[in-house]
């Protein structure tokens, strides 16, 4: 027998599931995940029979576009009940906040600010502590 060998992650490693589809039935809510629109096609239908044992498939026909990367349909299962859905892409999103968090410190700056982040977090941080621990005396 050979010995499972532990596999390294990869540093630059794609974002697996990029699409989510978040079902409502009933005022309950379940997400199911997905690399791709394609994939979401299969993977719905499964997050459906498992949450509620109903079997029925994504009816992109009922698909109406609400944003850039978000859409909202609806499927009907086989049994008649109505199974509301929202489909998002949200590769462009990560790629967008890492944008954002790599402009608030993190590589930028020189010396400490390079090291700890945003300076400015910490200042507002401790004020914050402090303005909390007056009310905190007040009070007393």
């Amino acid at each position: 027998m050979s010995s499972p060998t532990k596999k390294k992650k990869a540093k630059h490693q794609p974002w697996r599931n990029d699409w989510v589809c978040v079902l409502f039935y009933k005022g309950q809510v379940r997400k199911c995940f997905a690399k791709s629109q394609s994939h979401m096609l299969l993977r719905m239908p499964e997050a459906v029979h498992r949450k509620w044992g109903l079997s029925c498939n994504m009816n992109s026909q009922s698909q109406q576009p609400v944003g850039d990367d978000y859409w909202r349909g609806h499927t009907i299962c086989t049994t008649g009940q109505r199974i509301d859905w929202e489909l998002y892409y949200r590769g462009n999103k990560v790629q967008e906040a890492a944008k954002l968090l790599g402009q608030i410190g993190g590589q930028n700056g020189v010396g400490k600010k390079k090291v700890r982040g945003d300076s400015n977090y910490y200042k507002m941080l401790q004020l914050k502590g402090a303005l909390k621990r007056q009310k905190q005396k007040k009070a007393s």
